[in-house]
């Protein structure tokens, strides 16, 4: 069903929603997600927020790619949601950003629709980011030794948290950045960004013990393969761009 602006007031100018980085706390976590069809995955996702953290003050801000009119509805819906409901289409990094700009936790998530919490992730995620020296922490990630070739870790250090569930300081933001816009794909995006936390002097690490589920990754499995391999592509020569003569940062070259 194509998107009737009629009956959803969708944002035309989402620049002009501002900026709530500086904004005191006012929550424990904020969970940002990039809304971009499967609305069943965006159920599951909040029931599971629901189910396992109901000591835990949160929120789940949904950057709302427009896909149709019932989906934001039922979005808009949803109890403890910041819907930002799009009227053009945005890609991955600016859509994170936006997001990210709308969060007000102490801590913030990026987290995939396709990821069900099983337990309660606040606190190990807590705990961690009490070590001061940890920028980025994540359920699953990669290293490298050569900027090429990218390889499942068990880290605890990795060279890139992968994009299904990223935790960090909302605070750290501000000196660390945003996501670079122009990653309107996924892939490397979260690795690209992972090198940001490292170059602001902070750890980027794992740990395999969080309890969450990856489920079938939707974008991915329904995009073709050439246009995956297509844009993979691209956003992989713009994470070299950025990063390709740092090797100084890579986890497996530390010391």
């Amino acid at each position: 069903m194509a998107c009737d602006p009629r009956h959803v007031d969708r944002i035309r100018h989402p620049q002009k929603l501002g900026d709530k980085l500086n904004d005191p706390d006012a929550h424990d976590a904020s969970f940002v997600v990039l809304f971009e069809g499967w609305i069943q995955d965006v159920h599951r996702l909040h029931a599971s927020l629901v189910r396992q953290l109901p000591s835990w003050d949160w929120e789940l801000v949904i950057v709302d790619n427009p896909v149709d009119d019932a989906a934001s509805e039922t979005i808009a819906a949803l109890e403890r949601v910041v819907h930002v409901p799009l009227r053009e289409p945005v890609g991955w990094g600016a859509g994170q950003n936006l997001g990210l700009r709308q969060s007000t936790g102490r801590l913030v998530c990026v987290v995939d629709t396709s990821v069900e919490l099983t337990g309660d992730a606040i606190a190990p995620v807590a705990q961690t980011l009490d070590d001061t020296r940890v920028g980025l922490v994540g359920r699953w990630g990669v290293v490298t030794r050569n900027g090429f070739d990218f390889e499942e870790s068990s880290g605890p250090d990795v060279d890139g948290v992968e994009g299904y569930f990223m935790a960090l300081r909302r605070s750290e933001l501000q000196h660390i950045g945003l996501f670079d816009p122009k990653f309107r794909w996924y892939r490397n995006a979260d690795i690209d960004f992972s090198f940001r936390v490292r170059h602001a002097g902070l750890r980027t690490i794992i740990d395999p013990g969080l309890p969450l589920e990856r489920h079938e990754h939707r974008l991915w499995a329904q995009a073709a393969e050439a246009e995956r391999d297509e844009m993979s592509r691209k956003n992989f020569f713009r994470f070299r761009d950025h990063w390709g003569n740092r090797r100084d940062l890579f986890v497996a070259l530390d010391g």
